[in-house]
């Protein structure tokens, strides 16, 4: 990143689209086509007033090319009164620069006699490599990761996408990338509509007024991709597929389906780089009780994902003579015929799940996307 600042400085002065106007030893005035900033040096601190050097230089520890523009004719200037000698030093620059970063030479600056001009090191500094690796390496913090409902029964664990970029930007310091090296790709079918059924214990058809099955349109969205990790002023690629399923023949659903498979891709790509990314998390053992413990789920959670009821756990657990009389049955909670329970904290979804109820003679929606599926006709018969 700051030799592309260098290069472009450089580019600029030796075309003439861009001029510095030395004001004082530590103030310049650098001018372009069609801006005009001011360059300052305080100690080894440079700044500028350009929107580059606010928005992300200084927050990255980075020059602007306006900061390189000046220190290229400061460098002359020292040349040319014969206190430093610099042979090549359009060369020089970026070579300095390229060794600083690959050898992590700790900042510094450097101080000509009688000039008082100090050159400060070119670049910012990359995490040493055996260090990233280590982190790589460390168990994955489980506070990290999160559940949700899987396409059958139960739930399943993931690292959020957030989270992953998060990391990234933590460990590689901003230094890794994600292309794109496909278009996504869209298939679409008609899906029978299903739920579980508890006594058959199999999955049937959700039948519709005049008996036949329910159907509805279902599609998934899959898409390739890279991620390019610079290493040790090296350069490390990890491809993979990144896929995302969606039930509704809606611009909106598409819309969420590619960004989810964006994402699914990105951090699939990432999993290859070590156990910081996720990779545990495909392992079937640790997999069954990942999240549990940091508030996502229960560790006592049985088959299904359902948690095991209050009382088996506590006659295991507490004395006899300790248990509590038997209380009398709490309400049946709100549930969809697949076993998913309805958010109670939603209104819309609460309200729209007893009308459902009241139209189909006390039947409960057998998922929340029926349900979805039935509001959006209802809403549009109104």
């Amino acid at each position: 990143m700051q030799n592309e600042r260098l290069a472009r400085a450089q580019t600029a002065l030796e075309n003439g689209d861009m001029a510095v106007l030395p004001v004082d030893p530590c103030k310049w005035i650098v001018v372009s086509k069609k801006s005009q900033y001011t360059v300052t040096l305080d100690g080894n601190a440079w700044a500028c007033t350009c929107p580059d050097f606010a928005g992300r230089c200084q927050r990255f520890g980075l020059r602007c090319k306006h900061i390189e523009a000046a220190r290229c004719l400061a460098t002359r200037q020292i040349s040319e009164a014969g206190n430093i000698d610099f042979p090549n030093t359009k060369n020089a620059l970026p070579v300095q620069h390229t060794e600083d970063l690959m050898n992590q030479t700790p900042a510094m600056a450097l101080e000509t006699e009688g000039q008082g001009l100090p050159i400060a090191q070119m670049g910012v500094d990359s995490p040493p490599t055996n260090e990233v690796i280590w982190r790589l390496r460390q168990p994955l913090d489980m506070n990290r990761v999160k559940r949700r409902q899987a396409p059958g029964q139960g739930t399943v664990p993931y690292l959020e996408g957030f989270d992953v970029i998060e990391m990234a930007n933590d460990l590689f310091l901003f230094r890794w990338s994600f292309d794109l090296l496909s278009e996504p790709k869209v298939m679409r079918w008609d899906k029978v509509v299903t739920f579980y059924d508890q006594r058959a214990r199999k999955k049937v058809p959700v039948l519709g007024e005049d008996g036949k099955p329910t159907t509805e349109v279902a599609g998934i969205v899959y898409l390739t991709g890279r991620v390019t990790i610079d290493l040790g002023g090296k350069a490390y690629s990890h491809a993979d597929v990144g896929r995302c399923v969606f039930s509704g023949d809606t611009p909106e659903a598409l819309d969420m389906a590619i960004a989810g498979a964006a994402t699914d891709c990105l951090k699939r790509c990432f999993r290859q780089a070590g156990e910081q990314f996720g990779n545990s998390l495909y392992d079937k053992e640790i997999a069954r009780t990942a999240g549990l413990e940091n508030g996502n789920g229960s560790e006592a959670s049985t088959r299904n994902g359902s948690p095991e009821p209050t009382s088996l756990r506590t006659t295991s657990q507490v004395p006899a003579s300790t248990i509590p009389p038997a209380t009398p049955a709490q309400p049946e909670v709100m549930q969809y015929r697949d076993g998913t329970t309805v958010e109670m904290s939603n209104t819309a979804e609460v309200t729209a799940f007893n009308t459902f109820k009241t139209d189909h003679q006390g039947l409960a929606p057998a998922t929340r996307d029926v349900l979805r599926a039935w509001s959006a006709r209802s809403n549009g018969k109104k």
